[in-house]
């Protein structure tokens, strides 16, 4: 009985929620630290200190049996909570099948050469493999082994040959020194009475074992992957790279294997691409990269015993957490009943943020000719205003001819004229004149232009280095050179030997204004100007004028060199004249010629109308502005109406909901032409995801918070906010071309899932961070503000259980995109890993009501706002400051905004601030 009862105090005292939270928050600590240890010392010394460990093994078993104890202490089944059983049961599954992986499972690497066949398999885990020839028999043994950088796991191995004992003993790790060197150990290996140390180094070029002797036995040692012998081989016949037209960028690879099977008389063919896997004998083989000269294909190799339980797994979390949104016991449920007894309709936004609009504004305004600084030559004034006044219709006709990019796509001249003259003078249009009409002045009047200033700088050292005024705003391209020196070389090649990290001010504007030199250049020499296609039938490369008289036949470069000569001096006689008849005929040819020879590559003519359509009316820039401007005024109208105690659901409130409707229904319409024009689901880079970002929360404001205009205009903010954020200069706004592994319907699935979690949860930042704002404000003679605390902080958690179902869905669904594009589900990368960090921090924010004292709207207020920092880090922190297969910055660290620390700090006081009048109770639910 005593021992009934001290069982009991065990698991009543480890089985409840306060033991549960912090398992979680030392779960994500783990996770987090891992991700730096990664970044810094490699994923080898990762998985040594944590991912591999016992103790992390003993960590996620005592997750799971907790979970299971509190489960069953809830009595969750008996009181028919069925769909929160099925989906922490699936937590469960997920684990056994992890566990299975984890301990049964395989990866590994086939390399195969065209022509030849192969059955050997090199593994990804580490092996000390020793070969032995003893009385000319041959022996092999071996054992794993943890040698990094920063983790050194001693061995001292026993083993026998022939009744003789063979000892090898670790002695010393030796790192290598740079990237041309290879890390090695020193062994000592004894036997028979003999001993040696040996040094050999890591095998991972295919070296030859090192071979020594002892008496007169002889050893080969051997340190890295250890080759596996398959039942069966795969023979290559051949490997296939198709590169995107005109570019050196993969679009597809592929291998065409035949499987040979002799003990079981099978010879089949087969052909293996990214997203299509051969799966046999409990074998997946995926496409995962290719030898430089293209006559050899690497492929990934996985055994995965765990994959079925792990995938039921999915399946339940997915079932589960979909069924609790319409369970009618369920918390979401009875949160929105709530909701809807409530008359309160509120708005939120924060006034200060309006200021931060002005600058993005006021940096797209346009330039005259009279504000820049332009040599006093008359002819360059006349240029400029012919230009200006004359060349506006044809301009926009040039723009519609089709360009093909250096990455291989084939898009308007008028798109890359954007993004050129944007990037050399940080505006959209300059001197009065639009992108197109300052393009084809450029690339007609170099000389004339070259004495312009509009090339963008910004520190006064780099500025009296190259010799002009420290005031001014641009240079002109010919300021940086000096009897045909480049005056910053020394400068740029200083900033190019530092890390992004060490780089001061005036590194990044040497290299930005390098940057600009460069595209200025491109521009004068039209080698930017790929718009004629190959003349040969089969050719996919576009040429500028200047590569098409060097390598098209004299024939053909005869008749081009006549059609520019014309269109060259029908461009000038248009200017003076006002005459653009023979310039217009130039460019008739010009169309002809891309219809003729461009073929398949030539995209619809609605596609090229709709591209130039998104470059001149721009659109997400635009509703920036309209959605922060709609979110305040709304916000404003409410407050009023609340503190006087007036009924908010008036004409104006009404008015704004519409306006922010549309302003949602215009969002929708740019990302769907976006879709179209770009050919693939516009969430493929950092910039797409932010105003696909901003879509979902605004989505969110209109389709689900339609009745809460506190909601409504927390939305409105978010999504302006974000547009903002994507609109800042650090991401790039350029249509691209899509990497092999993203060509996968999974994209689709997983990222916009998982994206739109992120919306979701901003929108939790915001109305945690108004919940407090309220707190600082609540007294008795405005109790109408406790009722808005009370209904915000309802939204605030559907929001929140929204995001974290959204979130966790999507994480776990790009396991399965990973496992059947590269074979594994979960390799804790950067970016997947902070998002389960993100999920375990979000899962502590809506479990501590269960916590005496913690169902209260200012600690879910206060924690909605700090969680949010997690994801402030699986978005930007692991794009810019981890490396991973996520990663933009390949792991070299940005240094970290300023504006951050003051975010921080702002959070800080406002949680402070807010602390003082936070003795208000939840809302009790039916």
């Amino acid at each position: 009985m005593e021992l009934q009862n001290f069982v009991n105090r065990i698991v009543k005292g480890f089985c409840n929620f306060w033991v549960m939270i912090a398992l979680l928050l030392l779960y994500a600590t783990a996770c987090g630290v891992a991700t730096f240890i990664e970044n810094d010392y490699g994923t080898p010394s990762a998985k040594a200190l944590i991912y591999n460990t016992q103790w992390f093994d003993l960590l996620h078993l005592l997750l799971v049996s907790n979970l299971i104890g509190v489960l069953i202490r809830s009595r969750a089944w008996q009181r028919k909570k069925y769909a929160s059983v099925l989906f922490h049961s699936s937590l469960v599954m997920i684990f056994i099948g992890a566990t299975i992986t984890r301990y049964y499972g395989f990866e590994g690497v086939m390399h195969i050469r065209e022509g030849e066949r192969s059955n050997v398999i090199q593994s990804q885990e580490e092996f000390l493999t020793i070969l032995a020839k003893i009385d000319d028999k041959v022996y092999r043994a071996f054992f794993p082994t943890t040698i990094t950088p920063l983790v050194q796991k001693k061995f001292d191995e026993t083993m026998f040959f022939l009744n003789n004992e063979l000892r090898v003993r670790f002695v010393e790790y030796l790192a290598a020194e740079d990237k041309m060197s290879i890390d090695s150990l020193k062994v000592e290996v004894s036997y028979g009475g003999f001993s040696e140390i040996v040094n050999v180094e890591k095998n991972i070029m295919g070296q030859t074992p090192i071979l020594f002797s002892l008496g007169d036995a002889k050893f080969g040692l051997e340190w890295g992957s250890r080759a596996i012998m398959l039942p069966f081989a795969l023979e290559l016949k051949d490997f296939q790279l198709d590169r995107y037209a005109g570019s050196m960028s993969p679009s597809s690879y592929a291998s065409e294997i035949v499987l040979i099977d002799e003990k079981n008389n099978l010879e089949e063919p087969y052909r293996i691409f990214m997203n299509n896997v051969l799966d046999y004998g409990g074998f997946r083989f995926f496409q995962s990269s290719y030898d430089q000269d293209e006559l050899g294909t690497i492929l990934s190799v996985n055994k995965d015993p765990g994959k079925i339980p792990t995938y039921i797994g999915y399946a339940m979390l997915t079932l589960g957490l979909l069924w609790s949104f319409f369970a009618r016991n369920g918390r979401f449920y009875r949160l929105g009943k709530y909701l809807k007894a409530q008359n309160l309709a509120l708005a939120f936004a924060f006034i200060s943020a309006f200021a931060m609009n002005y600058p993005l504004y006021a940096e797209n305004a346009k330039e005259s000719p009279q504000e820049i600084d332009i040599p006093s030559n008359a002819s360059i004034l006349e240029l400029l205003e012919n230009l200006k006044n004359k060349s506006l219709p044809h301009s926009q006709e040039f723009g519609k001819l089709l360009v093909q990019d250096f990455g291989g796509r084939i898009k308007p001249v008028d798109t890359m004229a954007m993004e050129y003259i944007h990037k050399m003078t940080k505006k959209d249009e300059f001197l009065g004149l639009n992108n197109m009409q300052l393009f084809l002045g450029m690339m007609m009047y170099p000389n004339e232009f070259k004495k312009i200033k509009m090339i963008a700088i910004s520190t006064p050292k780099l500025k009296e280095i190259i010799g002009v005024d420290t005031k001014d705003k641009y240079i002109a391209f010919d300021d940086v050179f000096s009897n045909g020196e480049y005056k910053i070389i020394n400068y740029l090649e200083e900033a190019n030997r530092k890390k992004p990290s060490m780089r001061d001010k005036f590194d990044k504007d040497v290299l930005s204004v390098d940057e600009r030199i460069n595209v200025a250049y491109l521009i004068y020499t039209a080698q930017s100007l790929r718009i004629i296609p190959d003349f040969k039938e089969d050719g996919t490369t576009w040429y500028s004028p200047t590569e098409a008289m060097a390598d098209f036949s004299p024939k053909d470069r005869e008749q081009l060199h006549k059609l520019f000569q014309a269109y060259f001096a029908s461009f000038h006689q248009g200017l003076v004249e006002d005459n653009w008849e023979n310039a217009s005929l130039a460019l008739v040819a010009l169309h002809k010629i891309q219809e003729k020879f461009g073929g398949e590559l030539l995209p619809p003519t609605s596609k090229i109308t709709l591209e130039i359509f998104l470059n001149h009316y721009n659109i997400f820039d635009n509703l920036t502005f309209l959605y922060i401007l709609a979110g305040l005024l709304l916000f404003v109208l409410v407050l009023v109406q609340i503190l006087r105690n007036k009924n908010i659901n008036i004409l104006p409130t009404k008015i704004i909901y519409w306006v922010i409707v549309i302003l949602a229904l215009l969002h929708t319409f740019g990302l769907g032409v976006r879709w179209y024009v770009g050919g693939h689901a516009p969430w493929s880079n950092a910039y797409e995801s932010m105003i696909y970002i901003a879509w979902a929360a605004g989505i969110a404001g209109v389709v689900f918070f339609s009745r809460s205009f506190l909601a409504l205009a927390t939305a409105s903010f978010l999504a302006g906010i974000s547009l903002f954020v994507a609109h800042l200069g650090l991401m790039d706004p350029q249509i691209g071309n899509l990497i092999p592994v993203l060509k996968s319907y999974w994209l689709n699935i997983h990222v916009s899932i998982i994206t739109a979690s992120y919306g979701f949860l901003g929108l939790c930042f915001m109305l945690g961070a108004i919940t407090l704002v309220l707190f600082v404000f609540r007294s008795k003679k405005h109790q109408q503000i406790d009722e808005t605390i009370l209904t915000l902080h309802t939204i605030n958690e559907m929001s929140m259980i929204l995001g974290l179902a959204m979130l966790t869905i999507g994480n776990f669904l790009g396991g399965v995109w990973a496992n059947e594009s590269w074979g594994r589900y979960w390799g804790w990368d950067a970016k997947e890993t902070w998002a389960l960090i993100s999920i375990a921090i979000y899962a502590v924010v809506l479990h501590v009501r269960f916590l005496p004292k913690g169902e209260s709207p200012y600690i879910f207020a206060t924690l909605s706002v700090v969680a949010f920092y997690s994801i402030l880090m699986t978005y930007f922190g692991v794009n810019f400051y981890l490396s991973g297969l996520h990663s933009y910055a390949a792991g070299d660290p940005l240094p970290i905004p300023v504006f951050l620390y003051y975010f921080v700090a702002g959070t800080i006081l406002l949680i402070v601030a807010a602390a003082r009048k936070r003795d208000l109770q939840s809302p009790k639910l039916s």
